[in-house]
């Protein structure tokens, strides 16, 4: 196994590891809340965010791997948060800034230079799903339980999710998967063409890597071009984030989102 080398960021609470493999050329970053839900809290984000500043500046990047330490995922949201947003006395300006804010933590992966890979196992929920669509290539095992669960919390998809779904799996599917808070298994996130392979539990790392891998064999300037071309950018989202972080500041102040995330949310996001 080649040699690796890990960047320390935060010593305690939600983190995210960088690693290098193969003398830099695949960076590995690894959401990690120490609980194995790895719940994305703008502290998470602020981490998350200065690594995708670090590696965007590093030359000798060629691939970045985005994945979940422990059995899940990610399971979306921080509980806390999303019950402290619906509380009585928020502005709307302020709800506003706070999501247009924490879509900005999380984002910044899209204009990365390099593919982007995310492997996805395990509970995959609420926003947590828009890293298979950000990413340039998604991997998942069959142990993966991907589900938006926006429109079950009564609140308006944020990070240009609906976009984001539609560009990856189209109209219909995306209006499937945001409406009707479906669950969907790795052998049917493979059949949509949300993640480009499903393999056995366990698998999706090493295939992500083997990708990786064919990727930094082959000529980084047209690999860089590719990118360029076949991506998306998240300027080229601004006005469908400022329209999210607009309507879920609205969603926040209403009755139904508060009945609705006190009593929808999975024992587990506690």
């Amino acid at each position: 196994m080649p040699k690796s080398k890990e960047f320390s960021v935060s010593g305690s609470g939600p983190t995210v590891h960088l690693e290098s493999l193969d003398e830099g050329t695949i960076a590995v970053l690894t959401l990690d809340d120490s609980k194995g839900t790895n719940v994305m809290s703008p502290e998470m984000g602020d981490v998350f965010s200065r690594h995708i500043a670090f590696t965007q500046k590093d030359a000798a990047v060629r691939a970045v791997i985005i994945r979940g330490t422990g059995k899940d995922f990610s399971i979306g949201g921080h509980r806390d948060m999303l019950i402290g947003l619906g509380r009585v006395g928020r502005s709307e300006k302020e709800l506003h800034d706070f999501m247009l804010a924490f879509y900005n933590r999380w984002l910044p992966v899209l204009d990365l230079p390099v593919p982007v890979i995310a492997v996805l196992q395990g509970d995959c929920i609420g926003v947590a799903p828009v890293f298979a669509c950000a990413a340039d290539i998604a991997f998942a095992d069959e142990t993966l339980k991907l589900q938006v669960t926006f429109a079950g919390l009564g609140l308006y998809p944020g990070m240009a999710l609906p976009t984001l779904l539609t560009r990856k799996v189209g109209p219909y599917r995306a209006s499937l998967l945001t409406m009707a808070n479906e669950i969907i298994t790795g052998r049917e996130a493979e059949r949509i063409g949300l993640v480009e392979r499903c393999v056995p539990a366990g698998a999706a790392y090493e295939e992500a890597l083997k990708t990786a891998r064919a990727i930094g064999a082959s000529a980084p300037s047209v690999v860089r071009l590719l990118k360029r071309n076949l991506g998306i950018k998240k300027t080229d989202l601004t006005s469908e984030l400022e329209m999210n972080a607009e309507q879920q500041a609205r969603d926040f102040q209403t009755d139904e989102y508060r009945n609705r995330v006190a009593n929808y949310l999975p024992d587990h996001y506690a």
